[in-house]
């Protein structure tokens, strides 16, 4: 399918993944806040001490810095091209694709009944991540176990 990325993009997913585990893990488990991420940003909509409308405010951005990175390299390797795509391996991840889903809101829906306060805005940040990270899951598994695109050497 026309769609995918071209294989090469599953390696640069994983170099963004790392370098965003590694910026989310200096602020966020050592909580140091490197000066040259204090910049000006322009802002939509900004609510801390004041709100703000579509205004160029200071922001720190290794937060979203660390998300956005995340989420692209997350993207690359979820919808890059198997080397050999064909009719079973679109299959598997339609097949995954709809799995991934019945999965994601069924731990969304028991979050609606179990994590409460600002617990459960942390769910919701995981919840923009979750459906890829189960996607990549399932659609690596059901590869895995397909004799038809993991053939058995005999």
């Amino acid at each position: 399918m026309k769609l995918f990325l071209p294989n090469k993009f599953r390696i640069y997913g994983w170099i963004i993944i790392l370098f965003g585990v590694i910026l989310g893990i200096t602020r966020f488990y050592f909580g140091i806040k490197m000066k040259i991420l204090d910049i000006k940003v322009f802002a939509v909509y900004s609510k801390y001490f004041e709100t703000n409308y579509f205004k160029l405010i200071d922001n720190h951005v290794s937060e979203e810095l660390t998300a956005l990175l995340l989420l692209v390299g997350l993207f690359f390797i979820s919808f890059t091209k198997e080397k050999i795509e064909n009719d079973s391996i679109a299959e598997l991840r339609y097949k995954s694709l709809i799995l991934t889903f019945y999965i994601n809101t069924a731990l969304v829906a028991l979050s609606f009944l179990f994590v409460y306060g600002f617990g459960f805005i942390n769910v919701l940040v995981i919840n923009v991540f979750s459906p890829f990270i189960i996607y990549i899951i399932l659609f690596k598994y059901f590869l895995h176990k397909n004799p038809i695109t993991n053939p058995v050497d005999t």
